[in-house]
């Protein structure tokens, strides 16, 4: 019979062997040195393979690949859902976004104050905390602001979006004041979000009022405009002169406008708005589409002195042209985590600053068509890899083992175990992720990934079980099945709509309960006006 240890006896203490290993090892891990900050950065609409950590040949990112190179990479790291908010208040939360009841952008999280998010962990430990968000879905109000001392989420007023660079002066002021006790920060980017307009973009948007200069601004940039016209009596024209970097053939439209108001309103007996040339108006949804040297003719019966119009829109981009755009956007990016870099270096803490940087979802950059046949651009709707798998790459600089690339499937539900282990937390009780620095190599579970109606086309499910991709439109009961060692584009359906191969029956059956369960449950979504403005003005909803 084996027996469980071996015990000494002196005077009164029994000391077990077993026990004293445990001790010591206990005694290890409250001894070893830690960082005295941390850093949570999320790249909003990141795709893993525009990492060069992970693909080399489609962008350039050596400030992204330092933290590959001086910590642990985790390759198949994947977001549950690809919308930006109930992306991040799963991370926050280490729970599924129907579990939270968080479904689309613009939701408040309101019901979920009465659970923690695990930056509340830190704030009560007494390191300062602080947030600094680029994009206007994440504003305090819709509730992720939990745990926060600071949370900056101020916006411009002709956009809800801020650029990299914006966001680090921002940040680099807070640290600056802060950095001199332990910290927490969440810093989000979202420059590869549409629209793709780093800052260099040109002034490619030019309107002239009768031959005269009025207005020039980058289309690209997605802003809103306005400009005030001095009208003289009788006939007026304005003129678009339009540059479009990527496509100049004179049989396309190059931009369009999904915004033109006329202030006062057109009146035929005051003046009258006549579009003459090179336009082509989509009534369906007022969308405006131009060339270069398109013309409104302005009638001005009345003698009106001034007239403002409002305007925004964007090129139109080429399927080909698309992941040149996004590529831009990507390495601008990367330029700005390298000047984080160099102030955590300036201010001295970078060696004493554990960061964990992660994506929120993917992009599709027309890889897949729409369910209209067009070229998908954007994320949202479909549950393919591109969509969902992120990069994921964790710096300690204290740990050893520097450039380790792990291979076990990951989610963002893991995300607030592990930085709180980091910092010897221990986790929120209702954390359904796992210390990724404590993985077992067998450990190998299946993943249930959604998204949902009405910001995507159709409610969509599906369960990643490697090698194994299965997705279902739950309301048209359509199945898919994709084979990710043999097609890791998923380009070839393996479903024929009559026959399951015998050993993805019991997955499918995982998938169907799964959407039943959700469907069953999920509550109706309320926004409001002013929310549907800046969704819209996100690309979010048309």
């Amino acid at each position: 019979m084996t027996r469980p240890f071996v015990s000494a006896k002196l005077g009164r203490w029994t000391l077990s062997l077993a026990g004293l290993a445990i001790g010591f090892g206990f005694l290890a891990c409250q001894t070893a040195e830690r960082p005295e900050n941390y850093i949570l950065i999320t790249l909003d609409t990141q795709r893993a393979d525009y990492i060069s950590a992970y693909e080399p040949a489609n962008a350039t990112t050596p400030n992204i690949d330092l933290l590959a190179r001086e910590g642990t990479l985790f390759q198949n790291a994947y977001s549950l859902i690809p919308i930006t908010l109930p992306s991040h208040a799963s991370l926050f939360f280490s729970e599924p976004p129907h579990v939270i009841k968080n479904y689309n952008n613009g939701q408040v999280l309101g019901t979920r104050r009465a659970l923690s998010s695990f930056v509340n962990l830190f704030r009560k430990k007494g390191f300062a905390t602080a947030a600094f968000v680029s994009l206007g879905v994440l504003t305090s109000n819709f509730g992720l602001d939990q745990g926060f001392e600071d949370y900056e989420d101020e916006f411009p007023p002709d956009r809800w979006y801020l650029s990299a660079e914006e966001v680090n002066s921002r940040v680099f002021s807070w640290i600056e004041k802060n950095g001199d006790r332990p910290f927490f920060a969440w810093i989000h980017y979202s420059d590869p979000h549409d629209p793709y307009a780093p800052p260099d973009s040109p002034l490619d948007f030019r309107l002239f009022l009768n031959d005269r200069l009025v207005s020039e601004t980058s289309l690209q940039k997605y802003t809103i405009n306005e400009v005030r016209l001095d009208l003289r009596p009788g006939m007026n024209q304005l003129r678009i002169e339009f540059q479009n970097g990527y496509d100049d053939r004179p049989d396309h439209f190059l931009g369009r406008l999904d915004r033109l108001e006329f202030d006062p309103a057109p009146d035929r007996q005051d003046y009258r708005v006549d579009f003459g040339h090179g336009w082509y108006i989509r009534q369906a949804d007022q969308i405006y589409f131009f060339n270069n040297n398109s013309l409104i003719d302005i009638q001005n019966n009345a003698g009106l002195k001034r007239l403002k119009i409002t305007f925004r829109g964007r090129p139109n981009l080429t399927r080909e042209t698309v992941p040149a755009y996004y590529r831009r956007e990507v390495e601008y990016l990367d330029g700005e985590v390298g000047r984080l870099w160099e102030k955590l270096r300036e201010l001295r803490i970078f060696d004493k600053t554990a960061i964990l940087l992660v994506g929120d979802h993917g992009e599709g950059l027309g890889e897949y068509q729409t369910d209209f046949g067009d070229p998908h651009i954007g994320h949202i709707h479909y549950l393919y890899d591109i969509y969902l798998r992120v990069p994921l790459i964790i710096r300690d600089p204290f740990k050893t083992g520097k450039g380790t690339v792990r291979t076990e499937y990951v989610t963002l539900l893991d995300v607030g175990p592990t930085i709180s282990a980091m910092a010897g937390i221990r986790p929120l009780p209702h954390s359904q992720g796992r210390n990724l620095l404590r993985l077992k190599k067998k450990d190998l579970p299946a993943l249930f990934e959604e998204t949902y109606r009405p910001e995507a086309y159709e409610d969509r499910f599906a369960l990643l079980s490697p090698p194994w991709h299965l997705v279902l439109t739950a309301q048209k009961n359509k199945y898919e099945i994709y084979n990710l060692e043999k097609d890791p584009g998923e380009k070839v359906n393996l479903y024929n709509g009559r026959n399951w191969p015998s050993e993805l029956l019991p997955l499918r059956q995982k998938l169907e309960d799964f959407a039943r369960d959700i469907l069953t449950g999920k509550q109706d979504i309320q926004i409001d006006d002013k929310t549907k403005e800046m969704l819209r003005a996100l690309g979010y909803i048309r």
